[in-house]
């Protein structure tokens, strides 16, 4: 019994670890592959063990209690684990869009439908409930030239450029936000999104934060349509590594902006996962 619980407990955390463990930001993408091995690695030991184990229960009262106590901490990390397993999907209606960056593999660093999978998930309406942030992956599978670094012009997606995701009126741009350098947030509040467009799709409302200083290529007002250029990647705002957000709102009936989910060639994007564009 104490074999079966410990290697629950091992198999729950790595699985979690799995789905939610941001790989590329750390190293590569593909040291996740790693755990997978170990999940099996554990279910092969424990089949093994457990044809030499003569008892199933514990013996003595200690072993009872510290056999107990695992298994409260299996049930608390399988639960963690399911949490990031739904997260994946949702359950609201989104809005179809055009992928906005191009020429690339493209990682999910943020996004999903609860606060496990997505940063920007809250408890209660609000315009960035089913954001995105997405990084650029080089041939080496992660989104930096060397690993965890603090130079910006080391991620790969910086000064990539934006493309509208969709057909649309420009509402509002923000530019002349000086890119912060290294992992320095030395910002305004008023600048916390940095120079950014947001564009009407329609009655959707899109918002492009965090871009490049004098990059921005449109004006308010501008007419604008899909794979129209808006801008450059950069590193402005509240943000320590440059990345792409986006996020889709539309206003409820009590004129609250309330986020909704976004889909790619049909399929909504959620954390670890990859885009090729």
């Amino acid at each position: 019994m104490g074999l079966c619980v410990r290697a629950t407990l091992v198999i729950a955390i790595l699985g979690f670890l799995y789905l939610w463990g941001q790989w590329p930001l750390v190293g590569i993408y593909y040291l996740r592959y790693f755990l997978v091995i170990m999940i099996l690695y554990m279910i092969g030991l424990s089949v093994l063990r457990l044809r030499s184990v003569r008892s199933l229960w514990p013996k003595g009262v200690f072993k009872y209690i510290l056999t107990g106590l695992t298994g409260l901490l299996a049930l608390g990390c399988i639960y963690m684990f399911y949490g990031a397993y739904s997260g994946s999907d949702y359950h609201e209606e989104g809005v179809e869009l055009s992928f906005p960056l191009k020429n690339g593999m493209f990682y999910i660093a943020s996004g999903g439908s609860n606060k496990i999978l997505n940063n920007h998930v809250r408890d209660y309406p609000n315009a960035q409930q089913f954001a995105l942030d997405i990084n650029k992956l080089g041939t080496n599978r992660g989104v930096s030239k060397k690993i965890l670094s603090k130079e910006h012009t080391d991620h790969y997606i910086f000064a990539d450029t934006v493309f509208c995701p969709c057909n649309g009126t420009i509402l509002e741009i923000k530019d002349g936000v000086k890119d912060n350098t290294g992992v320095s947030m030395d910002v305004e509040p008023k600048d916390g999104t940095g120079n950014f467009v947001n564009i009407d799709c329609g009655g959707v409302l899109i918002f492009i934060p965090h871009l490049k200083q004098h990059e921005i290529f449109v004006l308010k007002d501008m007419e604008v349509k899909e794979d129209t250029p808006l801008g450059l990647i950069g590193l402005s705002g509240f943000t320590q590594e440059p990345h792409l957000h986006i996020q889709a709102a539309r206003y409820n009936s009590d004129s609250v902006l309330v986020g909704i989910p976004m889909k790619f060639r049909g399929d909504f994007l959620s954390r670890n996962d990859l885009f090729s564009n």
